[in-house]
């Protein structure tokens, strides 16, 4: 009763002016992370949080590999058959905005058509007139390059191989892709192109995925318009993240670092941004074949895939510098179990203004934290502490979350409950979150109780987890129990100036409601982690998820491969029992008025211990930064399930199969021993 007690006065503190207000300050101007504005910020959070009561607030620098782009030319140069065939070139479907094709429709071959590379100023939104700098891919090569141009679709390795059916070469050539939905990294686009041997990669946005074919566009309506350009990462953080040139141990001063060439995260191909209209005059310049059906995009013209006519000059290049980053972290130190852990974060840095990603976060964090401190101040405090984190270089390699979970690995290890991720509040109506099974019961109750959400909707909960967001470290690295949550809804601005407070207050969120409502949610669900008797961590919803794991696993190998996973099921089993044993334990423990404290101090040491049991310190082969054996993300974010197992399924390889099964099996028993020492 005292726990629901505190969450009614808590549910009373977030205020949706106070998450305006925040939202408008943090969105001011761009804040990448490691500029300027950036520590300003962090120094803000800081200062902020110490006003609100938090303890032990601090900034942590880390010293990293955080290049800037410092010249970024793509340019092309038509060379029609007669000037004449220019001019068609010129005319087809009708020029774009800004007369692209001017040179080439003259028949002059001297004067090439230049991508602008930048945005376009709209009307009534003050944010959209300043310069925000070139776009650019971080972590991209450096180089200049001409080479005829091949068409890709969305860059998949099946998509090659369709070209290479057709005759065509991407050896040597610049590739154009697409993003794609559903979504792919795109640092997964260009690794392909890197190992298909293309010489460069632009990457532009269709309108078909998140332009006007969606709907209207801004300022009108919340998809992209014409000039809007996704920027991003294409580091490849899938095989390890964090700092490149320290992999596995963090970025502290002193701390060995390895060559740049030595780095595999580090891309050697040259990548870039396009809006659709700097793409649709190198569209329209190709001939050679029409594009699959699959790969026609928004734009009134045939897709043709090339190679050529058009010849595109692509110049790139990064400063390469090491550059410091600021990790902001607070906590609500705990009454009874301080050094128990629950965490929640946000990361803070933005590729421009980030009115969705990550400021509608950012502003939900603050107000968090407020609340949370107010109760502080009145004498409430939670029973195990609180810890407030404010990531930094989330967008280039999840980059700051990594380092801090690196450099606190052993204390995180032992006294870390769950990590509570908020990557961006709020971009729509429709809330989703994604958790490791044990957390199950936590989700769906407080999103029932806060969001009015019913148990059974479909698709709100995911128990698949993929890569991209700051849970990483703590679920893959370190293997702590992890939520990651959001509201979603048509967004098509994406790493654009347009995602700012203008397009917030239009059509993400207009009210803020959604922004205080995710505020609500997060606090109820750490408060329940921090206070309740014992932590709510129930493994019999992952025994059962896992013996769907490895049934889907079964049912996708070949027949002769099949008697080779029987160990898992078998395995599985013995955690299925484990964890209802450990169930009904709890329960009985629970029951109690009040519970046993020492009884309850044991169980919670088990249930913060299970998880960590499914880590393997060799790692997945190949990736051994990723030791979670249940869970991985592919090279395109998306989640992969029973990973070592899954690729060993996937290459044929029996040694390896019967490997990869003989680890997960013995990480099975391990969290089932654990399980049982709660007896």
């Amino acid at each position: 009763m005292r726990e629901r007690s505190i969450e009614r006065r808590f549910l009373a503190l977030p205020s949706p002016d106070n998450e305006r207000d925040a939202h408008a300050f943090l969105t001011a101007e761009p804040h990448v992370a490691g500029s300027p504005r950036d520590r300003v910020l962090a120094d803000w959070v800081r200062d902020r949080w110490r006003e609100y009561g938090l303890d032990k607030v601090e900034v942590v620098e880390h010293e990293v590999l955080l290049p800037y782009a410092t010249d970024v030319v793509v340019e092309m140069t038509l060379r029609p058959a007669s000037a004449r065939e220019g001019a068609k070139l010129a005319l087809r479907d009708g020029p774009s905005k800004g007369g692209p094709y001017d040179g080439q429709a003259r028949g002059d071959r001297s004067t090439p058509w230049h991508a602008t590379m930048k945005e376009d100023a709209v009307d009534g939104d003050p944010f959209t007139t300043r310069d925000v700098g070139v776009a650019y891919h971080a972590y991209s090569a450096s180089g200049d390059v001409t080479a005829p141009v091949v068409y890709a679709g969305s860059g998949n390795p099946s998509d090659y191989d369709w070209l290479t059916k057709q005759g065509i070469d991407v050896k040597g050539k610049i590739v154009l892709v697409r993003y794609s939905v559903p979504y792919s990294y795109r640092g997964f686009k260009a690794l392909t192109a890197e190992q298909r041997g293309a010489a460069g990669i632009l990457i532009y946005s269709d309108p078909a995925e998140d332009g006007f074919k969606k709907g209207r566009t801004y300022p009108d309506g919340p998809w992209g318009p014409e000039s809007h350009i996704q920027r991003g990462g294409i580091g490849y953080d899938f095989r390890v993240p964090g700092d490149p040139l320290t992999p596995g141990w963090a970025s502290v001063p002193g701390a060995p670092r390895i060559k740049a060439a030595d780095a595999a995260s580090l891309p050697k191909i040259m990548s870039a941004p396009l809006s659709w209209r700097d793409a649709r005059p190198i569209l329209e310049a190709l001939k050679g074949p029409d594009a699959p059906a699959t790969w026609q995009g928004g734009l009134p013209i045939t897709y043709r895939v090339g190679a050529g006519p058009a010849t595109v000059h692509m110049r790139v290049q990064m400063d390469d510098k090491v550059r410091p980053i600021w990790t902001v972290t607070g906590r609500l130190t705990g009454t009874q179990s301080p050094d128990q852990l629950v965490i929640v974060g946000n990361h803070r840095d933005a590729w421009v203004y980030g009115g969705v990603d990550p400021s509608s976060g950012t502003a939900s964090l603050m107000e968090l934290a407020r609340s949370l401190g107010a109760l502080a101040k009145r004498g409430t405090r939670p029973k195990r502490t609180i810890v407030f984190a404010s990531w930094d270089a989330e967008e280039f390699t999840l980059t700051s979350s990594t380092e801090w979970g690196e450099q606190h690995a052993r204390d995180l290890a032992e006294h870390a409950v769950a990590y509570l991720n908020v990557d961006s509040s709020t971009s729509g109506p429709d809330f989703k979150a994604s958790a490791v099974p044990s957390l199950n019961r936590l989700v769906v109750q407080s999103a029932r109780d806060i969001l009015d959400i019913e148990e059974g909707t479909p698709e709100m909960l995911s128990n698949r987890l993929g890569g991209g967001s700051d849970y990483t470290v703590f679920l893959n690295f370190l293997g702590v129990p992890i939520v990651d949550m959001s509201f979603s809804g048509p967004y098509g601005v994406y790493h654009s100036m347009y995602d700012n407070h203008r397009w917030m207050q239009k059509f993400g969120d207009p009210g803020f409601v959604r922004h205080t409502a995710m505020t609500r949610l997060w606090g109820v669900m750490a408060l329940r982690l921090a206070n309740g008797d014992v932590v709510p961590l129930d493994y019999r919803a992952s025994a059962d998820r896992f013996r769907e794991f490895i049934k889907e696993a079964v049912q996708s190998a070949r027949l002769a491969d099949r008697p080779a996973l029987r160990p898992l099921k078998a395995a599985a089993d013995r955690f299925a029992i484990a964890a209802d044993r450990a169930g009904l334990r709890i329960e009985t423990l629970l029951a109690g008025d009040p519970p046993d404290p020492a009884a309850a101090a044991v169980i919670d040491r088990v249930l913060i211990g299970t998880e960590r049991a499914f880590l393997d310190s060799a790692g997945i082969p190949g990736r051994p930064w990723y030791r979670h054996l249940i869970y991985a993300p592919k090279a395109t974010y998306a989640p992969e399930v029973l990973p070592g197992v899954t690729e060993a399924l996937e290459a044929r390889d029996r040694k390896q199969i019967a490997l990869q099964v003989a680890r997960l099996a013995a990480a099975l028993d391990r969290a089932a021993a654990i399980l049982d020492g709660s007896r």
